[in-house]
C-alpha cells in the first residue's frame, strides 16, 4: 500500500471521528438548551397538554393492542414449553408472564412503538418547519425554537411514556390471563395471585425508570435530527428514517445498560 493510500485512510477515519464528536457536541448542546429553556419562566402548559394528548392518548390504542397480544402469545408459548417439561406446571404461567411484562417487555415494546410513531412524527414535523423556514420565522418574532418546539415535546414524552407503561403492565398481564383462562382452562385466581406475588416494587419502579429514560432519549434524538434537517422534502424523509434507526439502537443499548445496573440493586 502506497503512502498516499495510507494517508487517505487515516484522513478518512480522522474526519469521521471528528464529525461524530461534533454531532455529539451538538446533541449535548440541545440537551442543555432544553433544560435551560424549561426553567426560564415562559413554559407553556397549553403546548405541553396538547403534546401529551398527541403522544400519550393517541398512542394508547396501538400500544394496548401490542402488549395485549404479546401477553396472550407469551402465555400460550410458555404453557406449551412448561407442559412439555413436566405435565401440570403450566399453572406457573402467571409468574413468568407477570415478571417478564413488567420488568422488560412493557417498557421495551412501548419505547419501540413510541420511537416509530411519535419519534418519526416529531422529526418530520420539525424537519418540515426547518426546510420551510418556519423556524427562522419564529426567530424573527423573538421566539426561541427550542423553547417553543422542543421543550413541550420533551416533557410530554417524559410524562407520557411512563403513564403508558403502567397501563401496558396491566394490559399485558390481562392478555396472559385471557389465554390462561379461556384456552388453557386454568383458574384465574391462581394466575393473578402468582402474577402479583412475583412482581416486586423494585420491578415496577425500574420499569418506570426505563420508560422515562427511553422517552427522553427518543424525543431528544427526534428533535435533534428535526433541527438538523435540510434538502427539502427528500431531506425530511432521510432524517426521519435516520432518527428512527438511531432511536431503536439507543433503546436497545440503553436497555442492556439499565438491566445491568438494576441487577445490582435487585
Amino acid at each position: 500500500m502506497s503512502s498516499t493510500s495510507k494517508f487517505n485512510i487515516v484522513s478518512s477515519i480522522t474526519n469521521k471521528v471528528s464529525n461524530m464528536l461534533a454531532e455529539l457536541g451538538d446533541f449535548y448542546s440541545l440537551i442543555i438548551d432544553v433544560f435551560k429553556n424549561t426553567f426560564r419562566g415562559n413554559f407553556s402548559f397549553k403546548l405541553l397538554s396538547e403534546q401529551i394528548i398527541r403522544m400519550g392518548v393517541e398512542t394508547f390504542l396501538v400500544a394496548s393492542v401490542t402488549v395485549l397480544c404479546t401477553g396472550m402469545v407469551m402465555s400460550l408459548q410458555i404453557a406449551v414449553v412448561l407442559d412439555s417439561v413436566l405435565k401440570g406446571i403450566s399453572q406457573f404461567v402467571g409468574n413468568l408472564v407477570g415478571k417478564a411484562m413488567v420488568k422488560e417487555l412493557s417498557p421495551m415494546l412501548l419505547a419501540l412503538i413510541f420511537a416509530g410513531r411519535v419519534g418519526s412524527s416529531v422529526t418530520a414535523e420539525i424537519g418540515t418547519m426547518k426546510v420551510s423556514e418556519q423556524l427562522d420565522a419564529l426567530k424573527t418574532l423573538y421566539t426561541n425554537p427550542i423553547e417553543y418546539v422542543a421543550v413541550p415535546r420533551f416533557w410530554a414524552a417524559v410524562i407520557s411514556l411512563p403513564m403508558l407503561t403502567v397501563a401496558a403492565d396491566l394490559i399485558g398481564v390481562l392478555g396472559g390471563a385471557v389465554v390462561t383462562v379461556f384456552v388453557l382452562n386454568s383458574d384465574p385466581v391462581i394466575y393473578f395471585s402468582r402474577a402479583i406475588a412475583v412482581i416486586s416494587l423494585w420491578d415496577f419502579i425500574s420499569s418506570l425508570i426505563k420508560a422515562l429514560i427511553f422517552g427522553a432519549e427518543v424525543i431528544l434524538i427526534s428533535c435533534y435530527f428535526g433541527f438538523k434537517t435540510d434538502g427539502g422534502a427528500e431531506g425530511v424523509g432521510k432524517y426521519t428514517t435516520t432518527s428512527v434507526v438511531y432511536s431503536f439502537t439507543a433503546i436497545l443499548i440503553t436497555d442492556y445498560l439499565l438491566v445491568s445496573i438494576f441487577e445490582l440493586f435487585a
